[in-house]
């Protein structure tokens, strides 16, 4: 029972911080992917099935958060824990290098998938895939220097968590 309440409390602290703090930041279009982060996270401790459940679950809390098209972001952070889970057994899961070349072909992976699912939508559309663009390079530096903050702090808070 206390498991599901630890995993609901981190399931909010995420979705507040993907969602409010961008609002606080100077330029609020870059900004850390703290779902695609632990997505990657689960999927790389967890494996292919939890990281694809994870990742299905945020972004379905991502769909009907966002005015975005709907299932966009499920179907994007499903694959992207499924392609993390993949890497569960061949790696050393403990490396910063490994942590941080895992999170960048996500972040490709995901930033691809959703640019051609707005190319195939019409014109109101093409304006977000153009944005999409335009500074990916800055929001991966920013993803990839955060990535290894985030998998230190989340196996300290799974200990605290599970103290109380």
């Amino acid at each position: 029972m206390i498991n599901y309440i630890v995993m609901f409390l981190l399931y909010i602290i995420i979705l507040t911080l993907q969602f409010v703090l961008p609002k606080y930041l100077v330029c609020n279009e870059i900004y850390p992917n703290f779902i695609l982060i632990y997505v990657v996270y689960v999927a790389l401790n967890k494996g292919a099935m939890k990281g694809q459940l994870t990742g299905f679950l945020y972004g379905l809390s991502w769909d009907i958060l966002s005015t975005d098209i709907f299932g966009v972001r499920t179907l994007t952070l499903t694959l992207a824990g499924y392609i993390a889970g993949k890497f569960n057994r061949n790696l050393n899961k403990e490396q910063i290098v490994i942590q941080v070349i895992i999170m960048f072909i996500c972040l490709i992976i995901t930033h691809l998938s959703l640019v051609l699912l707005y190319l195939l939508i019409p014109d109101n559309f093409a304006k977000k895939s153009i944005e999409l663009n335009s500074n990916f390079l800055l929001y991966c530096l920013v993803n990839i220097v955060i990535t290894p903050i985030i998998f230190k702090a989340l196996p300290a808070l799974n200990k605290i968590f599970k103290q109380c």
